[in-house]
């Protein structure tokens, strides 16, 4: 099984979890079974877009996706393409990775969405994906 996770900066297994999936800059993806690691960019932000949805290149495949905040198309385009999003519960992939591997991560129901979610002050990004 391939996760993939929004990050910013590798560190390796402790890379901290992009608060947004599709803006993040990169994406680590972890295979579980090998436990091979390898990051790839954000197809999107290399194209120039930004606050778009994160896409993969076409040569990568996922099973699943574990970020803090995604919008609602972002997780139509995942869902449509069968690939499981979960709710990150924890800062670091290997500690997101330690609670997917008991069964503790959630999966991402349409009313976590980022954007529903606008308010800063309510835990939001504050502006719509």
């Amino acid at each position: 099984m391939k996760i993939a996770f929004p990050i910013t900066e590798d560190t390796g297994l402790t890379s901290l979890v992009n608060e947004h999936f599709g803006v993040a800059e990169k994406f680590m993806i972890v295979d579980v079974d090998t436990k091979e690691v390898e990051v790839v960019p954000n197809q999107k932000k290399v194209e120039g877009s930004s606050c778009k949805t994160g896409v993969f290149d076409q040569e990568i495949i996922v099973d699943a996706v574990v970020t803090h905040c995604i919008g609602d198309g972002s997780l139509r385009g995942l869902n449509t393409a069968d690939i499981k999003v979960y709710a990150a519960q924890k800062e670091s992939i290997a500690d997101n990775l330690e609670l997917l591997e008991k069964g503790e991560l959630k999966i991402f129901h349409i009313f976590d969405l980022c954007q529903g979610k606008k308010n800063k002050k309510e835990g939001g990004c504050g502006h719509q994906h």
